[in-house]
């Protein structure tokens, strides 16, 4: 073989190692850069799916409250069922004397920039209300628990972390969600919250019996609260001032005793923004606003 053939070949050689060089390092390229594909969609579609999941739990607690309520009040409530049922033969003074009815707003899932804004709403009208909140440790959120005690309205439990599976995955967990958000509250504000609000309402408890519940809240000196007045915004804040503040007015007269859900997480701006004309149509109507207390008539739906 002549030298000039025997570097063409030497020649092709390297010709093909390069080849398979820049062939093995472009299938390198192409498999890190769908890997990286892979990892970026997984990452969105957990975001995704973890927002959808938080919507359709807030959905799903609104949807079971409404079944709830009504469900409850046709057969219970007795002290009020009572009184009404009476009525026709009581006397005209005693009908005179009949105490006003009575409303209680109450607020789920803060504290957020909504609950801010809902107190100073509620300092500006004097109206004291009840907060059911989660468990948050930032510096705002201390400074919200501290606000609520602060201005006289009353500070309630609705969990600590409002998952549903942490919390009504055992007794075990129940119980540890519950003490978290108790000693959170009282390490903060000094005050040992008395009320507590199932996440989804006391029909959402799943396997869990809410009778063991209820039995452990009455051990801790706990009373549960759920509702029986929706405001409009429940499922969707896509909704008028004017939707809001009728939902509540309708609402609350079926009921001597009124527990109004509202929400003032951070996705519920207009609970704020109808927050002031609803007091106003409240006050007209001639309904207490109040806070609830160790002489509040305690709505169960369970």
């Amino acid at each position: 073989m002549s030298l000039k053939e025997d570097n063409s070949l030497t020649e092709g050689a390297r010709d093909n190692m390069e080849f398979r060089k820049r062939r093995r390092k472009r299938i390198k390229t192409i498999i890190v850069t769908l890997f990286l594909l892979m990892l970026v969609f997984h990452i969105v579609l957990s975001i995704f799916l973890l927002f959808r999941m938080n919507r359709l739990e807030r959905q799903m607690e609104t949807l079971v409250s409404q079944k709830g309520e009504k469900t409850h009040y046709s057969t219970e409530v007795p002290d009020v069922v009572k009184a009404e049922e009476k009525e026709e033969v009581v006397s005209p003074a005693a009908v005179e004397e009949e105490q006003p009815k009575k409303v209680y707003l109450t607020f789920n899932d803060g504290p957020s920039e909504q609950t801010k804004e809902v107190l100073d709403i509620l300092k500006k009208k004097n109206v004291k209300a009840t907060f059911f909140v989660i468990g948050r440790e930032d510096e705002f959120s201390k400074k919200m628990y501290q606000r609520i005690v602060k201005e006289g309205h009353t500070l309630g439990m609705h969990s600590y972390s409002h998952i549903y599976k942490e919390i009504y995955g055992s007794s075990r967990k129940f119980q540890r969600d519950f003490q978290k958000i108790s000693d959170l509250l009282f390490d903060v504000t000094g005050v040992r919250a008395a009320y507590y609000r199932f996440p989804g309402g006391s029909t959402s408890t799943g396997q869990l019996s809410v009778e063991e519940c209820r039995s452990f809240l009455e051990q801790q000196g706990v009373t549960y609260l759920d509702w029986n007045v929706v405001a409009a915004n429940g499922t969707s804040d896509d909704v008028s001032k004017t939707e809001m503040v009728r939902s509540v007015m309708d609402g609350v007269s079926d009921y001597s005793t009124s527990v109004v859900l509202l929400y003032d997480s951070a996705d519920k701006k207009m609970t704020a923004r109808s927050l002031g004309a609803m007091i106003d149509n409240l006050r007209a109507g001639g309904y207490d606003i109040l806070p609830i207390d160790a002489n509040t008539t305690p709505v169960q739906h369970s």
